[in-house]
């Protein structure tokens, strides 16, 4: 018999099924297959602590539901026929968390004190508190995997997959190029208010810190429903599916294209030029293109091109220029010269504790420089990174 209306996955889970049974039954067979398979789980999934608890919590978390998926996109102006709904299963959550502490093999409360579900279920006993609680946390942070994660890869075969360790680096650590950041930055803040906004083209020399940009973007608003999808050009051809994924969620994803440039054998470029602009399905309103490129012709324009008639070779010149063009804004990331690579270098000195006199980190930086690819930001945080080892 299904005990969860909404939360399919808990009468899917062995662990559930058999904790329900065990309660019913009392039986020592099943308490030690269930402490075994807890045991397992906490190899595999990000539960320490009180185990079943953790692991009760992670599918409440993890579950994308009618009821998550709502929540995370009206939050307390849920219907609430469905609210209802999802209090018969709260209530039998409640009732699981509840049980006593024989499967807590590792209990470790000051672990579990950090995850929010554990703390909605351990600090309130009224049910409605309890479903309202769910419904801010599902609003605020996302239903299933985007609670867990901010950044993702996209598989053709398994669809979006979190990525673990997201680079943390914030706009304090990128110097120079203030204009083209506060552009970004104004945009990205259009875009998650729901006002007017832009994809964008990152362009310029390598190491400026465009892609650094994306990044830091991520990390500035994540806490403000903001996702970040890592997409390569392999992956173009599953645009529709990813866009059915996202478009109808409660939170706002920047497709991130890296390192963007076709060669003029590619034609993937093409699904990319419906999505940004002339296509007969509009891009989702809470669908943003950022992508970044060492190159502004995003296609490569080989010799053919412009041979035969000139009209056709106009217009096979100019469709290759176009796809650079939809891009509502275009954003220059330049090498700057030794004084501001220098200056970056100072400034990131003392973001990571550099405690070195200014003259040594001088002398030092600008032979780094000349051994290396020139003098971007690349370059100084690299020096940075490396130079205890040098002095």
């Amino acid at each position: 018999m299904k005990r969860f209306i909404l939360f399919n996955s808990l009468n899917d889970d062995i662990i559930i099924s058999e904790v329900l049974s065990y309660l019913e039954e009392d039986n020592y067979d099943k308490h030690q297959y269930i402490l075994n398979r807890l045991l397992e789980k906490a190899l595999d999934l990000p539960i320490d602590g009180d185990l079943f608890k953790m692991y009760l919590c992670y599918l409440v978390r993890q579950d994308e539901n009618l009821f998550t998926i709502k929540s995370e996109k009206v939050g307390n102006e849920i219907d609430k026929n469905l609210f209802n709904i999802a209090l018969n299963d709260i209530r039998v959550i409640k009732r699981l968390f509840d049980i006593s502490e024989e499967f807590c093999t590792l209990n470790d409360n000051k672990i579990s004190d950090n995850d929010p579900i554990f703390n909605i279920f351990k600090y309130n006993e009224d049910i409605n508190t309890i479903g309202n609680l769910l419904v801010d946390f599902y609003y605020k942070n996302g239903a299933g995997i985007m609670n867990y994660y901010k950044g993702f890869k996209w598989d053709k075969n398994k669809g979006l997959i979190g990525i673990e360790n997201c680079d943390p680096i914030t706009f304090d650590e990128l110097i120079g190029n203030e204009m083209q950041l506060k552009i970004l930055i104004n945009n990205t803040e259009s875009f998650i208010n729901g006002e007017l906004c832009n994809n964008v083209l990152l362009f310029g020399d390598s190491g400026t810190g465009k892609s650094s940009s994306v990044k830091a973007i991520l990390n500035k608003y994540y806490n403000k429903k903001l996702r970040v999808i890592e997409l390569n050009k392999k992956d173009f051809m599953d645009l529709n599916n990813i866009l059915s994924l996202i478009k109808h969620r409660g939170l706002k994803f920047i497709l991130f294209l890296d390192d963007l440039s076709f060669e003029e054998f590619e034609y993937e470029y093409k699904n990319m030029k419906e999505l940004i602009e002339g296509g007969l399905e509009v891009r989702p309103k809470n669908v943003l293109i950022y992508a970044t490129s060492n190159r502004k012709n995003l296609i490569r324009e080989g010799f053919n091109d412009r041979q035969g008639d000139e009209i056709h070779a106009r217009e096979t010149v100019e469709e290759k220029h176009s796809l650079a063009e939809r891009f509502g804004v275009t954003l220059t990331f330049s090498v700057g010269n030794q004084n501001d690579y220098l200056n970056t270098v100072y400034k990131l000195a003392e973001i990571y504790n550099i405690n070195l006199p200014k003259e040594t980190l001088k002398r030092e930086a600008i032979k780094w420089a000349a051994l290396s690819s020139g003098r971007s930001n690349r370059v100084a945080k690299q020096f940075i990174m490396s130079v205890n080892s040098l002095v």
